[in-house]
This record gives structure tokens, C-alpha cells and sequence, in this order.
């Protein structure tokens, strides 16, 4: 598959044409009905090849599903187990939303579990602790308030579930350009965009900044193995994805590869991220950032200090307790009026998710028709090159016969 925005290549390295769903929106549509029509043909396919996995699994869900409806103690704890599943699968899903997009990825760390850390950082400064419940219907609610500032440690223990889970997704979601670039080098097809690169590096072809990083890539990767893969994971990388193409084409081990990107990606870069935004909405930081704005702009300070303001309101208002104001020295006084009303900045956040979605669906969909009009035009070429093949091998025996 293509990334949104650039050209699309046959197994030959020739140009595909690019349709794109602001000119061709039926089209796109189509050719993406047909590319998942496909792809759901060869999963069911690839099920269906181990029916007895398929029956075991199946049993243990009836049975599972079946006990929801026997009256008894084991309820409760079904249902304890089933919001916990629930609550860090959904964590997952984000993750491979982030990553599967191979180059078109919806931004869940920023759009979700950003958002959910910080909520969840200035939640415990309000309640001075983290007694309190992250989901559910008594999530944010302080349980109570405690007398000390919530500490750093404390805030990334109440939160590290989360990211390690959405950093686990992320390794998930890059799994589909591994195998897509490991089933074309084992039909002897390769990766065409390295072939590409290489044929015209050799030839003495000018080569653009960005085709020189994409073929260095690719020579790091092959040269260092685990431990190249591991540090690409590790740090934000919006061209990871060749990393699973290079892997996949020279045939790098399943479990090298992901063991490499699950580690980069879930256990340091998820981290990483996770301990920024904590330390970025900590009562300390909020203070210095404030006190900064007071030198710099003291409008920019009081709108600051008012959108914080009212964010305090707003998480503190179904806990029922008052909420602490900022001030340039940090939180201080404590209030009892709250925030009822959909606040501007919460709007404005609200419609840029939407088009963040709206953005992400329509690059999927190219993205599918692309590939299925790439894998159009490689059969259709194999389906020549079988024909060509044949008559030659017609006119062979002719020549043998009449000689």
C-alpha cells in the first residue's frame, strides 16, 4: 500500500495511476469495496484452515457468554472482568488506529490518550492523591482528598496500563507492511519502492533528499537488525513503516521484528510520551508556564489561567467538590462553583477530532483503492507475461516439429 500523497508502483516500478476521493470519489469508494471484499476473502480463508482453533474458540465463547445469564456470585466478577477487558482493549484498538494507516494513521496519542493523561494528572492534583477511578460511571470522582501533592511516580502508575496497552496496539498496527512486504518477496515480487531506489542509485541517478533517507533506511535497518528496528520504534517515527517493509522483504524473523517494535514502541516510546504530558500538566509546570506567560503576555496568561480554570470546574463537577483555582503560584484557593456549560475550547477540540476522523477515513479508502488498483494492473501483467510465455513456447514446438 501508498501512503497518501505519493505515487503507487506495479511490480514493475512503473506509475499507477493516483485517484484520489476529492476527483474521484464513486471510484475510490469502489475500488476500496472491492480491495476489502478481498482481503475479508483471503482472512476467512486463511480461518478456515485451522478448524479445530477455530471450534476451541468458539466453544469457549459460547461458554463464556452463556454463564452472563446464570444467576450466581460469579456475576460481579464477570463484570468486573469484562469493563477491565473492555476498558484496555479499547486502549489497543486506539493503538492500531495510530499505526495501521501505512502513512495515514489517526493520531490517538494526541486526539485520546494525550487528553486522558492530562485529565487524569490534573484530576490528581485537584484531589491531592489518585483515589480516584479512571473509567466507569464514578471516573474522576475523588474518593478523597488527600493532604499532600499527588507525586509523579504516583500519577504514572494511575496512567502506564493505558499507554503501555495503546503503545502495544501501535507495535499491532505495524504488522500488515511486514506481511505484505514478506508474501511479495516469497512470490519473488520484492519490495518495489527498494528496487526502485536501488536500480536508480546504481545507475547514477539524482536522487531527492527524500530518496536518499528512504534508501539509507534501508541499509540501517538491514545492517543492524534488532537493534536498528528497536530504535526506530523507540522514538517518534512517522517513517516506521519502512521498517516493516525492509523487514518483511529481507525476511528479518517474525519474532525479532516484533519483539523489537512491542519493545520500542509500548515499553520506551509509550513511556516516554506518557512521562511528558505528566510532567507537562503538573501543578509545578502549570506554575512556571504561567509565570512565564505573566512576563510574556498578560492577556495570554489570563486566558490560560481561565481555560484552566474552568477545566478544573469541569472535571470537579461530577465529583461533587469544589475546585482549586490556578494562579501564578500554582493551585490555591478552592471554590465551589463550577462549569456547566460546553466550554469554546472543548468545541474547537471537539470539531478538529472530527476532521482528524473525517481525514483518516477518506485516506484509508484511497489508500485501499490504490492497492487495489496496483494489484489490478500486476495481474494483468502476469496474465500478459503468462500468455507471452506460452506463445513462445507454441512457436518452440512448431520450429522443433517442422524441423
Amino acid at each position: 500500500m501508498s501512503a497518501p500523497g505519493t505515487a503507487a508502483y506495479d511490480d514493475n516500478g512503473s506509475v499507477v495511476e493516483r485517484v484520489t476521493f476529492l476527483t474521484h470519489p464513486f471510484k475510490v469508494s469502489y475500488y476500496s469495496s472491492l480491495y476489502l471484499k478481498e482481503r475479508l476473502r483471503s482472512t476467512v480463508g486463511y480461518i478456515v484452515q485451522y478448524p479445530r482453533t477455530l471450534a476451541y474458540s468458539a466453544a469457549l465463547g459460547s461458554i463464556y457468554t452463556a454463564l452472563h445469564f446464570v444467576a450466581g456470585p460469579h456475576i460481579a466478577a464477570f463484570h468486573h472482568a469484562d469493563a477491565w477487558v473492555g476498558w484496555h482493549l479499547y486502549w489497543i484498538f486506539l493503538g492500531v488506529l495510530s499505526s495501521i494507516g501505512l502513512g495515514a494513521g489517526l493520531h490517538t496519542f494526541v486526539l485520546f490518550l494525550g487528553p486522558h493523561i492530562a485529565r487524569v494528572t490534573l484530576t490528581a492534583h485537584e484531589c491531592s492523591g489518585t483515589a480516584f477511578s479512571v473509567h466507569g460511571p464514578g471516573a474522576f470522582h475523588c474518593a478523597a482528598i488527600g493532604t499532600t501533592s499527588a507525586t509523579f511516580i504516583a500519577i504514572m502508575r494511575k496512567v502506564i496500563f493505558e499507554s503501555l496497552c495503546w503503545g502495544a496496539g501501535t507495535a499491532v498496527g505495524e504488522l500488515p507492511p511486514y506481511f505484505i512486504a514478506r508474501t511479495a518477496t516469497a512470490a519473488g515480487k520484492g519490495n518495489v519502492e527498494y528496487q526502485r531506489l536501488r536500480r536508480k542509485a546504481a545507475a547514477g541517478g539524482s536522487l531527492s533528499f527524500k530518496d536518499r533517507a528512504l534508501l539509507s533506511i534501508y541499509r540501517l535497518l538491514r545492517r543492524f537488525g534488532f537493534a536498528g528496528i528497536l530504535v526506530f520504534a523507540a522514538i517518534p517515527n512517522p517513517l516506521f513503516d519502512l521498517a516493516g517493509i525492509t523487514c518483511g522483504h529481507f525476511k528479518v524473523p517474525f519474532w525479532t521484528f516484533f519483539g523489537a517494535t512491542f519493545i520500542g514502541k509500548s515499553i520506551f516510546k509509550s513511556s516516554l510520551q506518557t512521562a511528558v504530558v505528566v510532567t507537562a500538566f503538573s501543578k509545578e509546570m502549570i506554575a512556571v508556564v504561567l509565570s512565564f506567560l505573566s512576563y510574556v503576555s498578560p492577556w495570554a496568561r489570563d486566558m490560560a489561567e481561565h481555560i484552566l480554570n474552568k477545566q478544573a470546574a469541569a472535571f470537579n463537577t461530577s465529583a461533587n467538590t469544589g475546585f482549586s483555582r490556578y494562579g501564578q503560584n500554582g493551585i490555591v484557593d478552592s471554590t465551589g462553583s463550577s462549569a456547566n456549560s460546553l466550554s469554546f475550547l472543548g468545541s474547537v477540540w471537539n470539531t478538529c477530532i472530527a476532521v482528524m476522523l473525517i481525514y483518516f477515513v477518506i485516506s484509508t479508502l484511497e489508500t485501499f483503492a490504490q492497492s487495489y488498483l496496483v494489484e489490478v494492473k500486476s495481474w494483468g501483467q502476469n496474465q500478459l507475461a503468462k500468455v507471452g510465455s506460452l506463445q513462445r513456447s507454441s512457436s518452440e514446438y512448431d520450429a522443433n516439429v517442422d524441423g
